[in-house]
């Protein structure tokens, strides 16, 4: 299998001996392999061949013909100086090293080119989050996208049924437990205390520590309220509104006065 190296040199002369070496071992020369350059200062020839070599991942070999520093894109390769003398040997080497299966992987490094690309990609990715923002945006103050509201009163129901069981193992049941009940209460977390002195009191009332309407409005929304709280609750709460009405007595019969002839 032949080897194909991607020669540029401003030099001619130079660039005529390294191509006369290099086919004389072997190699093809051809674009778009193993890149060999010649470095002049400000050559955007030999720039763009370089930057082209970096995007098609491919290796790099620098050669010095005068002292100057690499550029910052290769600034970590090892070049071939022959501002003194030319080395055949030292090529050859080099190159065989370079074209190798076993070789290093080639030089990564963020061109110019790479870094429009991603710039690009970013401009894209900003705008289309701007534009689901925006719609969602939208969405909810046009009243498409409504919040699951069953879900979040599910969730609220689970978080009083389980609250109200830990509460209810603590409850007084006899007048036994109606007698223990301070010392209960003090042995209880601080942050528990107040949440069994209120249920014990609200079962003394006969309220059942539910919740029940206190003015029309509540009355009025009562029905909307039983149905979105969990089934395992609703008996309950009805019962304790229905006792309250039962035993509030709002109307009181009185006698009609009778009118004299």
């Amino acid at each position: 299998m032949r080897k194909t190296v991607t020669l540029v040199s401003p030099d001619e002369a130079l660039g005529e001996r390294l191509r006369q070496d290099l086919t004389d071992a072997g190699y093809t020369i051809q674009p778009g392999s193993m890149l060999v350059v010649v470095l002049e200062p400000d050559n955007q020839v030999v720039m763009d061949a370089i930057i082209d070599a970096l995007d098609n991942h491919q290796h790099i070999l620098p050669i010095l013909t005068q002292p100057l520093e690499l550029p910052r894109l290769i600034d970590n390769l090892q070049p071939l100086d022959f501002s003194e003398s030319y080395s055949k040997q030292a090529l050859l080497e080099r190159v065989a090293a370079l074209t190798d299966p076993k070789a290093p992987p080639p030089l990564t490094t963020l061109t110019p080119r790479k870094r429009h690309q991603n710039m690009q990609v970013a401009y894209w990715l900003i705008g289309l989050c701007i534009v689901i923002f925006g719609v969602a945006i939208w969405g909810v103050m046009a009243g498409i996208f409504i919040p699951p509201e069953d879900e979040f009163a599910g969730v609220d129901t689970q978080v009083y049924l389980t609250r109200n069981w830990y509460i209810d193992q603590a409850l007084p049941k006899s007048t036994e437990d109606a007698l223990n009940f301070l010392p209960t209460v003090e042995e209880a977390r601080e942050t528990v205390q107040p949440y069994l002195i209120a249920t014990a009191t609200g079962i003394v009332i006969y309220s059942e520590s539910t919740w029940y309407p206190r003015s029309t409005q509540d009355a009025t929304a009562f029905p909307a309220t039983l149905h979105r709280v969990s089934t395992l609750v609703q008996d309950r709460m009805a019962a304790t509104v229905t006792q309250l009405a039962v035993t509030a007595a709002a109307i009181t019969a009185t006698p009609t006065p009778t009118s004299t002839p």
